[in-house]
C-alpha cells in the first residue's frame, strides 16, 4: 500500500461532538520512560497519563539484565561512551551517548532515592554484572527481575502523586495536530467504545516498540508499533527503523512473547554450544559469547542452518550451557530464569538449554534531538519508541533502560522552562487561539469511512499472516529479493486492511503494525550495505563512505531522506 493511501487518522471525529480532557502535559505508555516523566514533570505541571492496559503491562516489567552505568572505580563515562559507539558501528550520534553517559549516574541516584533495591555485595556496595559489548562490569541488577523492580518502585510512587491523572486500559488512537502542532490525542475507551480528546501543551509519547510484528519475540503482546505508526501519520521523521535487534538467547519454546534469558548469564561464564556440542563463538569475536548482539545472533543462525543441513537435528536452535556454574550461583543470581527452565523441563544447572534469535528492539524510531523534541512541535519522545541517536546500528547491552530514564528526566526539565514559552511561539501567533484554559477551536476532519465496509475480521489470519512475512523476509538476515517480495505482500495485505473501519483495538493495532512493518520494509530496502543489526546477504560489507548516514522518512516524502553522521 502506497504511504499517500495511509488515512491521516484512523477513524472519523470531530472535536465539537467530543467529550474531553485537559492537562498541562500528557503522557502516552507507562514504562520506564512513561512513568519517570510522569513522576518530574508533576513537580511542575498537571499530568494525564494514558497506557494501553495495566501500568505494569510494559515491555519494562520483563526486562532481566539491568541497567548500564559507569559506576566502579576502574570505569568511568568515556569507558561507557567507547563501548556504545563500538557497538552501534558507526551511526551512534556523538552528542546524544555523551548524555547518556554523563547524566547516567544522576539518573541512578534518582531510582535509589526512589527505593529501588538493586543488588549489593557483602561490604554494601552495588554489585556489577557484564554483558555482551561492554568491556567491563557496569550492570546494575535486581536478581534477574530488574525491570520489574524498577517499575513496581516507580507505580507505587505514582500512585500517590495527587498531580498525575492515571487512566488505564484505553487506547491512544491518533496525535492530534493544528497548525503544524501536536495539540493532544484522540483517544477509544474499548469498554464504552467511546472517543475522547485528551489536550495538552506538550505530549511526551513513550508507548514502546513493535517486536509484535515478528512471529518469535520476546516482547510482550502490547508492542504492536502504535507510537511509531501514530506519529508517522502526525507527520513526525521516523529514523533508523531498518535496526531491529534480535537478542540472540531467547527460550527456544512455543509460548509467546518468548522467555528471554538474559545476557548476563553469559556474562557470569555460560556458553553458547552447537549440535555437536562446540562453542562455536571462540574464535568469530575476541569477546566471544559477550560480543555485540548483532554478531551473535547472526553467528547463531549459521551454525542452526548448519546443523540442521548435516541432520544432527531439526529444531531452530543452539544450546546455551550453564553447566559448568555452581548451582548455588545460578539459583541465587538468577532465580526467575532456574524456575522458567524448570517449568519447561529443563534444569539450568544440569542440561543444556536451547535458545534461538528473537525479535527484541528497535534502535530506530521517531526522530528526535537531545532535549527529546520531535520535529512535530509540542511532541516529546522517550524510550524505545524514539531515535535518541544512541544505539545506532546496534544497541549495546542494558542501555535501554537507562535511556528511558535520563531521556525523560532531560524532557522535564527543558518542560520547567520552557513549556508556556514554546506554546506561545509555536502555536498562539497570528489570528489563531489555542488556550488550554478556554474552550477550544474545533478541529474537523473529512469524513473518512465512506467507502469502508463494517463487521468483524478475523484479525487473527491478517495478523499470522503478517508476522510470517516479516519473519521470512525482513529477519536477522535480509536481502533485496525478499524485501521487495515482503513490501508487495505487505502493501497487498495493508489494502485489504484499511479498507476497514474496525471498533476494536486488535483492529487498530493490526492497521499499525502494517504502516510499521512497511516503514521497516522500506528503510531495509533504502540501505544497500550491512551495518549492525541490519545484513543484507546481497550487499555483505559496510559502506562508511556512502551509508555512514541515517535513512529519515515522514509521510510527506515521497523519498527517503538521509542525515550524515555529526562527528565525535
Amino acid at each position: 500500500m502506497a504511504f499517500e493511501k495511509i488515512p491521516r487518522y484512523l477513524v472519523s471525529f470531530d472535536t465539537k461532538n467530543l467529550k474531553r480532557s485537559e492537562s498541562d502535559v500528557l503522557i502516552i505508555g507507562s514504562g520506564i520512560a512513561g512513568l519517570t516523566a510522569a513522576l518530574k514533570c508533576c513537580q511542575n505541571h498537571s499530568i494525564t497519563l494514558l497506557t494501553k492496559g495495566e501500568l505494569k503491562e510494559t515491555a519494562t516489567w520483563y526486562a532481566q539484565g539491568g541497567v548500564a552505568t559507569a559506576m566502579s572505580e576502574e570505569d568511568s563515562p568515556e569507558l561507557h561512551y567507547q563501548d556504545t559507539m563500538r557497538a552501534g558501528v558507526g551511526l551512534c550520534e556523538p552528542e546524544a551517548v555523551r548524555v547518556l553517559v554523563n547524566e547516567a549516574r544522576g539518573a541512578i541516584e534518582d531510582l535509589i532515592e526512589l527505593g529501588v533495591d538493586f543488588d549489593r555485595a557483602l561490604n554494601g556496595e552495588i554489585k556489577l554484572a557484564r554483558e555482551g559489548g561492554h568491556s567491563l562490569s557496569r550492570i546494575l541488577h535486581s536478581g534477574d527481575t530488574t525491570g520489574s523492580e524498577i517499575l513496581s518502585t516507580l507505580v507505587e510512587r505514582i500512585r500517590t502523586c495527587p498531580g498525575i491523572k492515571i487512566q488505564e486500559n484505553v487506547f491512544v488512537l491518533d496525535l492530534l495536530t493544528f497548525k503544524n502542532r501536536c495539540v493532544g490525542a484522540l483517544v477509544f475507551e474499548p469498554k464504552n467504545k467511546e472517543l475522547i480528546i485528551y489536550f495538552a501543551k506538550a505530549i511526551i509519547l513513550a508507548a514502546g516498540g513493535c517486536g509484535q510484528i515478528y512471529e518469535v519475540t520476546t516482547s510482550p503482546s502490547i508492542a504492536t508499533g502504535d507510537g511509531i505508526a501514530m506519529a508517522y501519520r502526525a507527520g513526525a521523521e521516523v529514523c533508523d527503523l531498518e535496526f531491529i535487534q534480535f537478542h540472540p538467547t531467547a527460550l527456544d519454546d512455543k509460548k509467546s512473547p518468548r522467555f528471554l534469558i538474559t545476557e548476563a548469564l553469559r556474562g557470569e561464564g555460560a556458553y553458547l554450544r552447537d549440535c555437536a556440542g562446540k562453542r562455536f563463538m571462540v574464535g568469530i569475536h575476541p569477546l566471544a559469547e559477550l560480543a555485540p548482539r548483532d554478531i551473535v545472533a547472526r553467528e547463531m543462525v549459521k551454525v542452526i542452518q548448519k546443523c540442521k543441513a548435516c541432520g544432527k537435528k531439526k529444531g531452530d536452535y543452539v544450546y546455551l550451557d550453564a553447566t559448568h556454574i555452581p548451582e548455588e550461583i545460578l539459583e541465587k543470581r538468577f532465580p526467575a530464569i532456574c524456575e522458567r527452565c524448570k517449568e519447561s523441563g529443563y534444569n539450568l544447572s544440569k542440561d543444556l538449554i536451547p535458545v534461538s534469535p528473537a525479535a527484541h528492539y528497535v534502535m530506530g524510531g521517531i526522530k528526535i534531538d537531545t532535549f527529546g523534541r520531535a520535529s512535530l512541535p509540542g511532541l516529546y519522545v522517550s524510550g524505545e519508541v524514539a531515535c535518541t541517536g544512541i544505539h545506532g546500528a546496534n544497541r549495546l547491552a542494558s542501555n535501554s533502560l537507562l535511556e528511558g530514564l535520563v531521556f525523560s528526566r532531560r524532557i522535564c526539565a527543558f518542560l520547567k522552562d520552557h513549556i508556556n514559552a514554546v506554546a506561545e511561539k509555536d502555536v498562539f501567533e497570528g489570528s489563531l487561539t489555542y488556550d488550554l484554559s478556554r474552550k477550544k477551536k474545533s478541529i474537523a476532519v473529512p469524513d473518512l469511512s465512506a467507502d469502508r465496509h463494517g463487521g468483524r475480521q478475523d484479525l487473527d489470519k491478517y495478523k499470522d499472516t503478517l508476522r510470517k512475512i516479516i519473519s521470512s523476509y525482513v529477519g536477522v538476515v535480509r536481502d533485496k529479493e525478499g524485501l521487495k517480495k515482503a513490501l508487495a505482500e505487505i502493501s497487498k495485505l495493508s489494502e485489504e486492511v484499511f479498507e476497514i473501519q474496525f471498533d476494536e483495538v486488535e483492529g487498530f493495532e493490526l492497521q499499525n503494525m502494517l504502516i510499521v512493518a512497511e516503514l521497516i520494509i522500506q528503510s531495509a530496502l533504502a540501505r544497500e550495505e550491512s551495518r549492525g543489526a541490519h545484513f543484507r546477504g546481497d550487499f555483505p560489507e559496510t559502506d562508511d563512505l556512502n551509508w555512514k548516514k541515517h535513512i529519515i522518512l515522514r509521510r510527506d516524502l515521497r523519498v527517503p531522506k538521509y542525515m550524515k553522521v555529526k562527528d565525535a
